[in-house]
């Protein structure tokens, strides 16, 4: 039966490119007395065969890959003993498939890696591009990085030649040195060349090496200043002010707050502030407003915007919220498993829009 989900018919494509290998979908969906999946796929030599049970998740990144590990275990507990769970997905990074491995999830990543391990039908390709990628060293500077951002908000900026001047524009980072980058990005496999200009060959494996160097080096360079409430208020209790004096003063807003505008699903306790290249300067003031004191340790944080200008804000979201990515990478960035579902939330709901523009 040929299967009728764009994902499990790149997923038998890929199968039957291996040598020896037969694969058929049986079932869309899967179901059974224990369980409720996306399908079944029969793999197959010519002496062997293995029975997954599938279920397709994409959009899996470092910070929630430990879930994914949690849910395809106790999905293997709910099958029976001929049966073996499998995760069907796209775009995996290579720190993403190192745990994978690590903890014997069996996957099928249609963009070219597959890890099958059953007792007769052992299998094991790591997309080269992936591999590349993460192994040659890239020299992370702040120009770098914002450059990557300028990409991951509009991937379409590199689609045609001689958009250096565009990137620039965005990223803050002079048309010379954008071209530099460019080709420094192309010769590590993150970007391709494609009808004259360039594509991301992972968006997601972008997006990780982008966020890791956002929390290492970039987010240093922009903060401005840390502060907390005079008088122990709430982050709630000023959080009227906060939205009223954005427009007057240029600031985006991000972080935990910005996630809870967008989501309505968190319950903030602090805030980022992304404050226009041309009012950093008025800083000061809008803490007097807010009543606000300095405290390296606060809750409320002043950053530089990335770039020279403010075009990053998505207004489709909500007045003054910043972009997306930059939410998505002040919540990653801690570690903090409270923030975990609500990242999801955005990467799910945001974040893919961002890759399909």
């Amino acid at each position: 039966m040929y299967p009728k989900t764009p994902l499990f018919q790149k997923c038998l494509l890929f199968l039957e490119s291996l040598p020896n290998i037969k694969a058929t979908i049986q079932g869309e969906p899967y179901f059974s007395s224990e369980v409720l999946a996306d399908g079944e796929l029969i793999i197959s030599t010519s002496d062997k065969t293995a029975n997954y049970i599938c279920e397709i998740k994409t959009g899996i990144t470092n910070e929630i890959v430990e879930q994914v590990v949690e849910y395809f275990a106790n999905l293997g507990k709910r099958l029976n003993g001929k049966q073996r769970p499998l995760l069907v997905t796209r775009n995996l990074s290579s720190l993403v498939i190192d745990k994978l491995l690590e903890k014997n999830i069996e996957f099928i990543d249609v963009d070219g890696s597959i890890y099958i391990n059953s007792s007769g039908i052992y299998i094991l390709v790591r997309n080269q591009v992936s591999k590349d990628s993460i192994s040659k060293p890239l020299e992370i500077t702040s120009a770098v990085l914002q450059v990557m951002y300028a990409l991951l908000s509009y991937p379409k900026l590199i689609s045609k030649e001689n958009n250096e001047n565009n990137i620039a524009h965005f990223s803050g980072v002079s048309p010379k040195t954008v071209k530099s980058i460019l080709k420094k990005l192309h010769d590590l496999k993150y970007i391709r060349r494609s009808q004259g200009g360039y594509e991301i060959v992972s968006y997601t494996g972008l997006l990780e090496r982008w966020e890791l160097g956002y929390a290492e080096r970039l987010r240093a360079k922009l903060l401005i200043k840390t502060y907390s409430s005079i008088g122990k208020q709430n982050l709630s209790e000023i959080e009227g002010l906060i939205k009223t004096y954005a427009s007057e003063f240029k600031y985006l807003i991000g972080g935990e707050l910005g996630a809870s505008i967008i989501t309505t699903y968190l319950r903030p306790i602090s805030v980022v502030l992304h404050l226009h290249k041309e009012t950093i300067d008025y800083h000061r003031e809008i803490a007097v407003l807010l009543k606000l004191k300095p405290d390296p340790e606060g809750n409320i944080t002043f950053v530089q915007n990335i770039g020279d200008y403010g075009e990053y804000q998505y207004r489709e979201l909500a007045k003054n919220i910043i972009n997306p990515l930059l939410i998505h990478a002040e919540l990653v960035r801690t570690g903090d498993s409270r923030l975990k579902e609500t990242a999801k939330l955005i990467f799910d709901k945001y974040i893919e829009e961002i890759e399909q523009r």
